[in-house]
């Protein structure tokens, strides 16, 4: 997702209803849409990435942006979530410290951003790079589940409804098949 540019791609619907004007091999795999459902959380999560998927799953399920096969992708932006969110505490409760102690609020954010090195340089100190480390797997993330505005336009919205080809009609008893087992037939 990140680094795409250019116009969305049509889909492949489109391009079958238009006469596939390019006349290049279309991909008929695209468009599955599996069930919208939500899956059970992982038992690892901790309680921040747990407050997460409960606060997530029912607006990705509204959108019908989540089923059951992304379990594994959201256990990770959740997790992940919810360390960054632990480390921001952890890092306002060390500010808030620094302040009640008497710094000025801007002395304490500096004092708890950096350390000084054994040669006498300031330093980033680690819970800012872990935040920042945090921050970015947590955007990448959001990309991928259409969570950020930049994001929205490209994912797609699961219907749970499989493509036919004009022309091919499908057989009386094919109705319970779905996806791709209905060409198969």
């Amino acid at each position: 997702m990140i680094g795409t540019r250019g116009p969305l791609p049509k889909p492949v619907a489109f391009k079958l209803l238009e006469g596939n004007p390019g006349k290049r091999p279309l991909d008929l795999s695209e468009g599955v849409n599996p069930p919208i459902a939500v899956p059970d959380a992982p038992r690892h999560l901790g309680r921040s990435a747990r407050k997460e998927w409960k606060r997530i799953t029912p607006l990705l399920a509204e959108l019908g942006l989540i089923s059951g096969l992304d379990r594994a992708a959201l256990a990770l932006y959740c997790q992940t979530a919810g360390r960054l969110d632990e480390l921001e505490t952890a890092f306002n409760a060390k500010v808030q410290a620094h302040v009640d102690s008497g710094a000025d609020y801007a002395d304490a954010v500096y004092q708890v951003s950096h350390g000084i090195t054994p040669s006498g340089y300031a330093q980033q100190s680690v819970i800012v790079q872990l935040i920042n480390r945090y921050r970015e797997q947590v955007h990448k993330y959001l990309m991928h589940f259409g969570l950020s505005p930049a994001a929205r336009g490209r994912v797609q919205p699961s219907n749970n409804v499989q493509m036919g080809l004009p022309g091919f009609e499908s057989k009386p008893d094919a109705a319970a098949v779905s996806g791709f087992a209905r060409f198969m037939q």
